[in-house]
């Protein structure tokens, strides 16, 4: 009797056990899932309503644009149409990021990255475009006395023009230059002409900017130019003189910057550093170095002057 009543103890006791590691088990994961979707949700959601307005505006703009060259010639409206559906796949791409509202702060300079690129290519291919038309209306103009060589002589440039155009279209995204460990210090000089880094406005003689280009292969090689702007946290241009020479073209504008790189790429990896002596006394607060090459935006770091 007693030891049945031992081997029944035995039993409640496994069983007790079974249901604790069970309930111990059901806790973790809990906990563990919790845990999880804390640390996700930590990260910043930000409005995309701006960057929404900015492609709207953008595709408009490129539609009237197109508009004023359809119905020249077949030629012309069928490469109208191929330019068209490529810069829609792109815009359809940026918006199904942006159609959700609210994105993480990485999403939206993702998108807003696209949108640099959206706005590359419409410019390249309007200027193709209307190349292509000028071309056509010269011949025209130029030939109508001679209506069948005329006939004969555009095809011809048509045909070379486009062959043209499709190779240069096959440069893509990928040619745009990457930068990676961007740092930024002011310099004042020792009496023994070594640099020393200081970031207080009052010792600072020079500001230095260095940083690595990635390597890439499907950008041509040779001489580059890399332009450094210096800006306030809004955006706005810093230290730099209203009416300033040093200026560069960046989505269809003129843009000031503080100092101009060339640099001889060879497609491999390479590190650069850009000097700039302001000439004068450098104010205090937070500012943005901002790197710029071949019409793409290819760095940023923020950093303070004390």
């Amino acid at each position: 009797m007693e030891e049945k009543k031992s081997k029944s103890n035995k039993l409640y006791l496994i069983i007790i056990i079974l249901v604790l590691l069970i309930l111990n088990g059901i806790f973790m994961y809990n906990f563990y899932s919790t845990d999880k979707k804390l640390v996700v949700t930590e990260e910043k959601l930000v409005e995309t309503g701006d960057a929404k307005a900015e492609l709207e505006k953008l595709l408009n703009e490129t539609e009237l644009q197109l508009e004023q060259y359809k119905g020249k010639n077949n030629q012309l409206d069928a490469m109208l149409k191929e330019k068209n559906d490529s810069l829609q796949d792109l815009a359809d791409r940026i918006e199904s990021v942006l159609k959700k509202g609210k994105i993480s702060e990485r999403e939206l300079a993702k998108a807003r990255e696209e949108l640099d690129v959206l706005r590359y290519y419409k410019n390249k291919y309007l200027r193709q475009i209307d190349s292509l038309a000028t071309v056509n209306r010269n011949l025209v103009d130029a030939n109508k006395n001679l209506q069948q060589d005329v006939d004969k002589q555009k095809r011809k440039v048509e045909d070379l023009t486009m062959e043209n155009l499709k190779l240069n279209n096959k440069v893509s995204i990928g040619a745009k230059l990457s930068t990676q460990n961007i740092y930024v210090t002011g310099v004042k000089m020792r009496d023994n002409g070594k640099e020393r880094e200081t970031n207080r406005a009052s010792q600072m003689e020079a500001l230095k900017v260095s940083f690595t280009i990635l390597e890439n292969f499907v950008t041509e090689k040779g001489d580059k130019e890399v332009y450094l702007r210096i800006a306030n946290m809004d955006g706005t241009v810093a230290f730099s003189e209203e009416g300033s020479s040093n200026v560069f073209k960046y989505q269809g504008k003129d843009e000031r910057y503080a100092m101009v790189k060339s640099i001889k790429f060879e497609n491999v990896q390479q590190d650069v550093s850009i000097f700039w002596n302001k000439g004068s006394a450098f104010s205090k607060g937070m500012f943005k170095a901002e790197l710029y090459c071949d019409g793409f935006l290819i760095g940023t770091k923020e950093f303070e002057i004390r």
